[in-house]
């Protein structure tokens, strides 16, 4: 099983170096800008998660 980051990392290979056909290229696109935004909402989750927590002394 692919996690996000992965997802994100291929799809970037994907729509870089890959021919696709219009079709093909907006539906990269489209899951592109979804799994950025899954993983951006987990990023901001960790970092409130990291910032409720008191740096040792």
């Amino acid at each position: 099983m692919l996690t996000i980051y992965d997802e994100i990392q291929q799809l970037r290979i994907e729509l870089a170096a890959c021919i696709l056909s219009p079709s093909e290229r907006e539906a990269a696109q489209a899951e592109f800008a979804k799994l950025l935004a899954e993983q951006a909402v987990i990023d901001r989750q960790f970092d409130a998660l990291i910032a409720e927590k008191e740096p040792p002394e």
